[in-house]
């Protein structure tokens, strides 16, 4: 719950950049902008809580710098007593025809 990256596959790796061992190293937040990364962390844990699997569009960064835009859907993992003790997180490249609503044959 810390922001620590936990587990990295390699569609992750030939999205944003990162080899599995260089983002097990960092933090979420080395992905955010930095201008909104505390209020994106703060909707996603918003999102765990109310149990909502609703996809959203945001934006991450990759590796080098480059923007990102993504399909995001989270859960929160939770441990036998109840408690969250993770946030587990599916994310998508949106595709700029998708992004911009113009169907795709």
């Amino acid at each position: 719950m810390t922001g620590r990256i936990l587990a990295w596959n390699p569609g992750a790796a030939k999205m944003y950049g990162w080899s599995e061992a260089e983002a097990l190293a960092m933090n979420i937040r080395d992905m955010m902008p930095k201008n909104d990364a505390e209020q994106a962390l703060a909707l996603v844990r918003e999102k765990c809580e109310a149990g909502a699997l609703e996809p959203w569009q945001t934006q991450r960064i990759g590796k080098g710098g480059r923007a990102v835009q993504v399909s995001l859907v989270v859960s929160a993992l939770v441990n036998d007593a109840g408690e969250t003790y993770a946030i587990a997180s599916t994310e998508r490249r949106v595709d700029e025809k998708l992004r911009a609503g113009t169907p795709v044959a």
